[in-house]
């Protein structure tokens, strides 16, 4: 026949092994103090800073690098600074010259706008025995300035008639003018 059901039965599992020595010493937690926890880390600090040179041992260091830089390092240095002021010399010295050459051509009656032209045609007539001065006057003679009119007080030769130059007679001829 038929067993009767008990519902108040309650089921036990099976029990679990009991834990291996090692494994229960990993469920313990251990707990430290301040104290404690100060000393360990002052300890790893301590041996990780074992090999680092403090800020004093640092200054001295680099000091010392400095000073032994050798003297090649140091004429190297020295010329190129040199050389840097004297680029910037022979730089300011060139203008200065060219504000000089530009007032000396505005003195001459020279237009703002031709004044770089002819200070620079001028500049090529300038060499050890003549100036900037000297070399304007003498350029500005042969070369009169736009504009001005050059009058020249000689009477004409040859029947009141003015002397051809060689460019005139040449358009003449192609031209079919005969004296």
């Amino acid at each position: 026949m038929s067993e009767p059901i008990n519902n108040n039965q309650t089921h036990t599992p099976a029990p679990e092994p009991a834990p291996a020595p090692a494994a229960a010493q990993q469920l313990a937690e251990r707990t430290f103090t301040q104290a404690e926890l100060d000393a360990i880390v002052g300890r790893r600090v301590t041996k990780a800073m074992k090999g680092m040179p403090d800020d004093a041992e640092l200054t001295a260091f680099r000091a010392w690098k400095e000073s032994q830089q050798t003297e090649k390092e140091r004429w190297d240095t020295l010329q190129k600074e040199r050389d840097e002021s004297k680029t910037a010399l022979a730089e300011a010295l060139a203008r200065v010259e060219q504000f000089e050459r530009e007032k000396i051509l505005l003195g001459k009656g020279v237009k703002p706008d031709d004044v770089d032209y002819y200070a620079f045609k001028i500049g090529k007539l300038v060499n050890e025995t003549t100036d900037f001065e000297k070399a304007a006057e003498t350029y500005l003679k042969e070369h009169p300035l736009a504009g001005t009119v050059q009058v020249e007080f000689a009477a004409p030769l040859g029947g009141g008639q003015p002397a051809k130059n060689v460019n005139e007679t040449m358009n003449d001829l192609i031209r079919g003018y005969r004296k």
